[in-house]
């Protein structure tokens, strides 16, 4: 029998390991599958009425000292918090600019994505002329499709990944695409509906159900190793791996049950960071300890879970793909450049500028679009935003490191690019007394400095510029002869010093600027 004790042992190693990129997948295959919960929502619905309650409870009151009360409501300063991140209002009043808003309005109180988005489409293409009924019609029938052909097959994806990450410490999210990329998705969101079938028809007898359910416990793992096997041959040997051990796997599950409340008086932040991914992992364990018991035994089909590199010893480096039973899909390679070279002092410069400029266009076409007016934006006068060319040169220099992981460089770029926005806002708010960029009325902005829309579209440019723009424009620089780059980094330099000394006098103001239609 195994120990519960060594099982969470190793999945705690698999985690610190790895910690990352467990938790960023965790985290998308939650969000996927519907489990994941905002702690911003758990607030809402659950804090605040209790708070609230509390206050105005005239038994407890009575109990109470009245001068606990005297002191600043804690409700009111949770709610000022929340509005400070541009999240305090659940009606979504506040949210009227940028794309994620419109989603946002659109989806709030749709009942599940799905539904929102077919509202989205009847607002946009359709002129709201589809019916409700229609709409929740097709919502259900979507979002049964979505859970059959996309939810479980994800749940296996994750699972692969989990059983790789054991091993193999380089193990990303991509891993969650698994199924897809041997070609096996359909396959696999078969076995994965025969199994939930089975489960739905045993609960019908109420106690078979919650049996059952232990029994057929590892056929997504089954799957995740070899989703060769038909539905039967899963089921059955998920059945048989299982006999023996479902009360020892309850009692497994119900260790965990210190750490489930722990979350829920964490409003769901130790669950996002450490909980979830330590019993995904832990499960990953049992399955690999159950796994080696039916081999021993010799259960019918154990030959079927052939994957070897499962049971290697712990590596540095990624899960070899190519050697795996089932010969993954060829990936189009569709970065060719030298991403990982390092820049010369005038390279560095001229990218300083051309992503100073860059940054100028795109928000000078994007107020042209929405305002229908040529507005020169930003702090200077000529044609540039400094703050995005210092950006492209703490992705280049200072986050060099993880340019070999693009999903932690997309997470890294846009915590960085957003600490310096939300910094450099506070600066000139603070000791020019001049607000440049205002995002109040984006989803979950943070006193309009920072929004999630634009934390995202740094993350996005980011690597565009790692892997794309910056090796482009650096092949560019290196035909210009060196004389002619010192004299024109030299020429850009003073004019961009004479351009902050001009704005430091006559600071660059004006609507669209400085001034803003809030």
């Amino acid at each position: 029998m195994f120990s519960i004790k060594a099982l969470k042992k190793d999945a705690r190693g698999a985690l610190k390991r790895n910690y990352v990129m467990v938790v960023v997948t965790c985290l998308i295959a939650t969000i996927v599958l519907g489990t994941f919960r905002n702690p911003v929502d758990i607030i809402e619905d659950n804090i605040f009425p209790l708070i609230d309650k509390a206050a105005g409870d005239t038994e407890i009151s009575e109990v109470v000292d009245a001068s606990v009360f005297a002191a600043p409501d804690t409700s009111d300063i949770i709610k000022e918090f929340l509005e400070n991140i541009g999240a305090g209002n659940s009606t979504s009043e506040h949210w009227t600019e940028g794309v994620l808003s419109v989603f946002a309005r659109a989806t709030e109180g749709a009942g599940n994505l799905i539904t929102g988005i077919l509202n989205i489409i009847n607002q946009f293409v359709f002129k709201n002329k589809i019916s409700s009924g229609v709409i929740v019609s097709l919502g259900i029938l979507a979002s049964i499709a979505f859970y059959i052909f996309f939810m479980q097959v994800i749940l296996v994806g994750l699972y692969r990944f989990l059983l790789e990450n054991r091993r193999y410490t380089k193990s990303i999210p991509s891993r969650l695409l698994f199924p897809w990329t041997i070609k096996r998705g359909v396959h696999i969101a078969w076995v994965m509906f025969v199994r939930r079938l089975y489960e739905l028809l045993w609960y019908f007898t109420i106690v078979g159900g919650v049996i059952k359910h232990y029994s057929y416990r590892m056929v997504p793992l089954i799957m995740a190793e070899n989703p060769d096997m038909t539905a039967k041959e899963a089921i059955t040997l998920s059945r048989q791996m299982m006999d023996g051990y479902k009360w020892k796997t309850f009692l497994f599950d119900l260790s965990f049950i210190g750490w489930i409340i722990l979350d829920f008086a964490t409003l769901s932040l130790i669950g996002l960071f450490y909980t979830r991914p330590y019993k995904y992992a832990a499960e990953a364990e049992l399955y690999m300890y159950l796994r080696a018991e039916a081999k021993k035994n010799r259960i019918e089909n154990t030959d079927k879970l052939c994957d070897t590199l499962l049971e290697a010893e712990i590596s540095s480096d990624a899960y070899p793909a190519q050697d795996y039973l089932i010969t993954p899909a060829p990936v189009r390679k569709w970065i060719t450049s030298d991403y990982k070279r390092d820049y010369s002092v005038t390279s560095l410069v001229l990218m300083f500028f051309s992503f100073a400029f860059i940054g100028w266009v795109w928000e000078v076409i994007v107020f042209l679009f929405t305002d229908g007016e040529f507005i020169n934006r930003g702090t200077s006068y000529g044609p540039w935003l400094p703050i995005y060319g210092f950006g492209g040169l703490v992705i280049l220099v200072v986050l060099k490191r993880f340019r070999d992981n693009p999903g932690l460089l997309f997470v890294i770029t846009g915590v960085s690019c957003g600490i310096m926005e939300y910094v450099t806002a506070w600066f000139l708010e603070t000791f020019i007394g001049m607000k440049y960029w205002d995002y109040t009325g984006y989803f979950l902005n943070i006193q309009g400095r920072v929004c999630l829309e634009g934390l995202i579209v740094f993350s996005i440019a980011g690597l565009a510029a790692t892997y794309i723009i910056a090796p482009a424009l650096d092949d560019l620089f290196k035909k210009i002869p060196q004389k002619y780059k010192n004299i024109i980094c030299a020429v850009l330099i003073t004019a961009f010093v004479a351009d902050q000394a001009i704005t430091f006098i006559h600071p660059h103001t004006g609507k669209g600027i400085t001034e803003y239609d809030h």
